[in-house]
């Protein structure tokens, strides 16, 4: 059970994404959170990258991992297995923002590679 966070970016109190001490990555929307792995949120980033919100083209459907994203004129659809979320218009914006704001760390290396500085 997570008990210490870090907060990486935030829209208010019921909007937040934070760093458990054990590396799990929450977001909060409202009465859903999601706990996440580095690797899940990395994904989930890259999905909402892969979809502009503000683009020429919001329309379409885009797939990363576990993750799905399906988008019309008036609502977004954010799967991950058989679990689903619809946001409106405005709203997505907002979720695309709160996950784009976190820079993510690069995740450690596991035991026995070695690791690269720059």
């Amino acid at each position: 059970m997570c008990h210490s966070f870090s907060l990486l970016s935030s829209d208010g109190q019921q909007r937040r994404v934070l760093r458990c001490t054990c590396g799990s990555l929450h977001v909060l929307w409202h009465a859903l959170s999601l706990s996440l792995n580095h690797q899940e949120f990395a994904q989930l980033s890259a999905l909402l990258a892969s979809s502009d919100p503000h683009g020429d083209a919001p329309t379409g459907r885009w797939q990363r991992g576990d993750w799905e994203l399906r988008r019309t004129d008036h609502a977004a659809q954010l799967w991950c297995g058989p679990a689903g979320l619809t946001f409106t218009p405005g709203d997505f914006q907002a979720f695309h923002a709160l996950i784009h704001a976190v820079t993510l760390p690069p995740t450690p290396a596991a035991p026995g590679t070695a690791m690269h500085l720059n």
